[in-house]
């Protein structure tokens, strides 16, 4: 079962940091979750020890870093209340540290935090579509992040894309996208590349008389429902409808259940992050992808493919790191 009842708003309180927090909202509004504010107070290292070395009476402890910290409280309570409804208001946190980054992920990963909002960029104006305190933040985070632009409008997302190279550990991502695309009531699509100079699809055997696409497509849904088995995901399921490439994902509530559709598309291609930046920058509303996948012969902490659509596509991505129990097959 996915929840996402504890969330994080990182906030530098710039414009792009803003778009963040009615995101959090609506997806707390439907989990029924709560929502915390950390914003990170970079320390004047240098400033400091300049000022000592001057001479200047100033003592940046004691002068300087209170104002600092009574300011951003007061946005934060601000920000909180006017973007949160009352029974998803959570609490707010003020660190000062040397690396905005790693606090933010250090923080998210020891207090339980499910989710991450944050701006795909705050202050920091790198050429990329998301800024380098991002960037960080989806390299180091246990906990998925989901990095949205000022323009994200939650009442259009109609197309989650996943994009997958049919291994286990990329096919983690699949439930959280179930469960947000059962929140903003969208489709999910699938999206796998045959690279032509190999990928981990052409461990698939062929079945004769269906073609290379097909029999990819029909390994990939076996290997999900087979996923969700080994996970004891046991709400969430695909059922097939008989059309190639068109099935539905089944969400069980008690006696009640609800279907999403779902969609497989394969292309070919020379380069897989290329083909799914163009594949999501026409189609997907949102994409949600693992942070690990092959690449190369070895698991990196962030695959290269991901890396780069992460840095590059341009609509919101939700990247999620894949578990301990994944990484154990």
């Amino acid at each position: 079962m996915i929840t996402l009842n504890k969330i994080l708003v990182p906030t530098d309180f710039s414009e792009g940091a803003e778009g963040a927090y009615s995101v959090a909202q609506n997806i707390a509004s439907t989990f029924g979750g709560k929502i915390d504010f950390i914003h990170v107070i970079p320390t004047l290292k240098y400033v400091n020890e300049s000022i000592k070395r001057l001479g200047v009476p100033l003592d940046m402890n004691k002068d300087v870093y209170p104002k600092v910290i009574d300011e951003a409280e007061q946005k934060l309570k601000k920000a909180m209340g006017s973007y949160l409804r009352d029974e998803n208001k959570g609490d707010y946190f003020i660190k000062i540290e040397r690396k905005p980054s790693e606090t933010i992920t250090t923080f998210a990963n020891k207090n339980g935090y499910d989710l991450i909002v944050m701006g795909a960029k705050g202050k920091d104006e790198s050429v990329s579509m998301r800024g380098t305190v991002t960037e960080r933040v989806i390299r180091r985070s246990k906990v998925p992040v989901f990095s949205v632009n000022k323009r994200f409008d939650s009442n259009k997302i109609e197309n989650i894309v996943v994009p997958t190279d049919t291994s286990e550990l990329s096919i983690s991502a699949f439930p959280l996208s179930a469960a947000l695309a059962d929140t903003f009531g969208s489709r999910i699509t699938l999206y796998h590349v045959i690279e032509l100079y190999g990928s981990v699809s052409e461990e698939i055997p062929r079945t004769a008389g269906k073609g290379e696409m097909v029999s990819v497509y029909e390994a990939l849904i076996e290997r999900i429902n087979n996923f969700l088995d080994k996970r004891k995901i046991d709400n969430i399921h695909i059922q097939r409808t008989g059309v190639t490439f068109e099935d539905e994902v089944v969400i069980t509530d008690g006696e009640n259940s609800r279907s999403i559709p779902l969609f497989t598309k394969i292309d070919k291609g020379v380069s897989a992050h290329y083909e799914i930046e163009n594949y999501a920058g026409e189609e997907a509303d949102l994409v949600v992808m693992a942070t690990h996948g092959h690449s190369g012969l070895a698991h990196l902490i962030l695959g290269s493919t991901a890396e780069k659509v992460a840095q590059y596509v341009k609509k919101p991505v939700i990247t999620v790191r894949p578990s301990e129990e994944d990484f154990a097959g």
